[in-house]
């Protein structure tokens, strides 16, 4: 009898972190993030996160996806999280890796 393929979210785990780029660079986009929400969405807003998605056994990063929306992160992660729920874990990394 096969065994069903697990599913994507039951070997990844997605969540946010920084963006890359060391403090400094992480400061200015805060700053900017902050300098935007002055200005009401005149000015856009510098993405500070992206939705991170590492093996759960050992922690290795999986994929990268820039926060498209800043005003709206939560909805970047549900969407990753909604595909890893969905797909087994060989269909996430084809899907992604062309993304990231």
């Amino acid at each position: 009898m096969a065994h069903p393929q697990p599913r994507a979210a039951d070997v990844f785990v997605a969540d946010f972190e920084r963006r890359r780029g060391g403090r400094v660079l992480y400061g200015v986009r805060v700053l900017g993030a902050f300098v935007g929400s002055l200005f009401q969405g005149l000015v856009p807003l510098p993405a500070v996160h992206d939705v991170v998605v590492r093996r759960r056994d050992d922690g290795t990063e999986v994929a990268r996806i820039p926060v498209e929306n800043p005003d709206l992160p939560g909805d970047s992660l549900r969407f990753v999280q909604a595909d890893l729920a969905s797909h087994s874990p060989d269909e996430f990394v084809a899907e992604w890796s062309t993304r990231s």
